[in-house]
C-alpha cells in the first residue's frame, strides 16, 4: 500500500497531503479499501497488494 501511495504522490503532487495526517497515518476522513475491505481492518498502510487488486480511496461523507 505504501509503495501505490508513493507511486501516486508522484504522479498527483499534494495527494499524500490530503491523505495522510501529520503522523503519517491516513485520515480519519478518508477511507481505503483493498478489494471492498477496509485497510483499517488489514493491515493498514502496510497492507500488502498483489496483481488485480482494487484500491478505492473514499472521503467520508457527514451532513446534518
Amino acid at each position: 500500500m505504501q509503495e501505490l501511495l508513493a507511486n501516486l504522490a508522484t504522479e498527483h503532487e499534494g495527494l499524500c497531503d490530503r491523505l495522510l495526517g501529520e503522523d503519517g497515518r491516513i485520515r480519519r476522513s478518508i477511507n481505503v479499501f483493498v478489494n471492498q475491505q477496509n485497510i483499517r481492518h488489514l493491515s493498514g498502510l502496510d497492507t500488502a497488494l498483489a496483481d488485480g487488486d482494487r484500491v478505492s480511496i473514499v472521503s467520508a461523507i457527514a451532513g446534518g
